[in-house]
């Protein structure tokens, strides 16, 4: 495995201006990400602080055991109960077969910072992944994405669900998902590792029940010996913990919401675009009314109600609910990183592009709550170059960054355009401007006989200048099913290395990677060193 460096600018103004430490985003945050300092500083708040570690300690031990985790894992989750240790964590929804490549990158980068970091400190630092179970949206992880026939393809998995039900309550239809798996399989060009992820998987997905069960045990078989711990935050038991801090969060409602918003508003007049569009009577809390997962809004009386007044509840109420029954309870994107803070030490948080925008309106909540934001580390980002998309690449002497952030299809009619001496486009105007020419006696006499004569012959010119259309679009099919090889190359390059317009890691899925480059790549990427203040790195297996 090689890995090198590339720069690669963010289209997100705001995630540009964060990484170069740009006052007006920066102070958005309490801590900058690329300073040790901003670390030791928060080693030094965490440690005056208090945590459920306890409690937290035994439910991840007993779920992560479930899990299939291996003694490493296991072992931090008892280490978590020392007041020295901390994490770094980072979080992303369970998507089918572990989802697009990022959230295999994000782990990576969890793994990686905690390792620096706990050297740099001298303490325990511990990798944590914040499993989205909460959840409901199955539609965005319901698909994967693989190259197929040199082009990419979605793969949709079927399983209806007629409810708005959180992923860690989706039950598994086993036998619909084995005839999934399958058709994925069938899929990928057979290499030496085929068939074992075929058993793997298979065997993974048999000792499942739900879709979060089965998100963790494909996790933590991919990521076995890096100490990594997951969290389910859609765990019922992990509610009860989480109950004293719901009722914080009702009580200081207002607060949180007013900060956020008036964060946005500053934030747009600067420039930036709301990428999390908080409004003012925003509640950021879930709420189970008669089964499904529905989003709370807080009225001008101080009332809670569904967003569509699915039902009303008062302040007590409210609070009743989250001390007697806060399974019922889940939060939003406001209020989980806060619910985070409150359950876990975060010495770090690992965040995507999108992430860090909406992160960037959320200091006010974290200081009504009384907490400090923890160091928001920008994950790294990955390109993965298999020896086939290498050599493809020297052959049509492409250069490899530029393909990275802008794909290969222009060179791709390059190359077409190339095969054409002279080109049909050039020469298919110039026959077609003679022609004009030629024909414009005949179009001048039709019209001094009769207006209707005139305009036959202008037609006349438009039928001739079609038949050129239909004789090229013929000699351009024959040119491509001449170089039907070459051209299934650039095929094969953009949906490899930016399907669907945008990096491989946002689309692909790791089928793609494991299959030619075998499962053990992600045990060597987690234990390499990283600078974290570089855009994107370019993997060669």
């Amino acid at each position: 495995m090689v890995i090198q460096p590339m720069r690669l600018e963010s289209p997100n103004k705001l995630v540009a201006d964060y990484r170069a430490e740009h006052p007006s985003v920066i102070d958005k945050f309490d801590y900058a990400p690329f300073r040790q300092d901003s670390y030791k500083a928060r080693q030094q708040e965490l440690k005056e602080r208090s945590f459920p570690r306890g409690e937290l300690a035994d439910l991840l031990y007993k779920r992560n055991k479930e899990w299939g985790a291996d003694e490493k894992a296991l072992h931090n989750t008892e280490a978590l109960m020392d007041p020295n240790t901390v994490t770094v964590v980072g979080g992303q929804q369970a998507g089918l077969f572990t989802g697009p490549l990022l959230t295999l990158h994000k782990i990576t980068s969890i793994i990686a910072l905690a390792a620096q970091q706990s050297e740099q400190l001298g303490t325990k630092v511990i990798p944590v992944f914040w499993i989205a179970g909460e959840d409901h949206d199955v539609e965005e992880i319901n698909h994967i994405y693989l190259p197929k026939q040199h082009k990419l393809h979605k793969f949709k998995w079927k399983q209806h669900l007629t409810q708005k039900v959180a992923a860690s309550d989706v039950v598994l239809d086993k036998e619909l998902m084995h005839s999934f798996l399958q058709e994925v399989i069938a899929a990928l060009p057979e290499t030496a590792d085929t068939k074992d992820i075929h058993k793997i998987v298979s065997d993974l997905l048999d000792q499942s029940e739900t879709f979060v069960d089965f998100f963790a045990r494909l996790i933590h078989h991919l990521y076995r010996d890096s100490g990594l711990i997951l969290l389910d935050s859609g765990d019922k038991q992990l509610r009860r913990i989480e109950g004293p801090f719901f009722q914080e969060l009702i009580k200081k409602q207002q607060e949180i919401s007013a900060g956020v918003y008036n964060t946005a508003q500053e934030l747009q007049q600067q420039g930036y675009s709301n990428t999390l569009g908080p409004e003012i009577e925003d509640a950021n809390l879930f709420c189970y009314i008669d089964g499904e997962r529905t989003l709370l809004i807080r009225d001008e009386e101080g009332k809670w109600r569904g967003k569509a007044d699915e039902a009303v509840f008062t302040e007590d109420e409210m609070l009743q609910m989250a001390e007697a029954e806060p399974a019922r309870l889940s939060n939003n994107v406001v209020t989980r990183p806060l619910m985070q803070d409150y359950l876990l030490p975060v010495l770090a948080f690992i965040a995507g592009p999108g992430e860090i925008s909406y992160w960037s309106n959320l200091q006010a909540g974290f200081h009504a709550v009384g907490f400090k934001m923890p160091p928001i580390m920008p994950r790294l980002s990955f390109t993965m170059l298999d020896s086939k998309t290498e050599k493809l690449l020297h052959r049509y002497q492409l250069n490899k960054e530029k393909a990275i952030a802008g794909g290969v299809n222009a060179e791709k009619l390059q190359y077409l355009a190339a095969q054409q001496q002279p080109p049909l486009a050039v020469l298919s105007q110039q026959v077609k401007q003679a022609m004009a020419d030629l024909h414009m006696p005949l179009r001048q006499s039709a019209a001094a006989i009769a207006d209707d004569l005139g305009r036959l012959a202008d037609k006349n010119l438009l039928h001739l200048e079609e038949d050129i259309d239909f004789l090229v679009g013929r000699m351009e099919a024959r040119i491509k099913e001449q170089h039907h090889v070459a051209l299934s190359h650039f095929d094969h390059l953009q949906a490899a290395l930016h399907p669907e317009q945008g990096l491989q890691e946002r689309t692909l899925n790791l089928f793609a990677i494991w299959n030619t480059s075998g499962v053990g790549i992600w045990r060597e990427l987690w234990q390499k060193n990283y600078d974290f203040t570089t855009e994107h790195y370019i993997v060669s297996v």
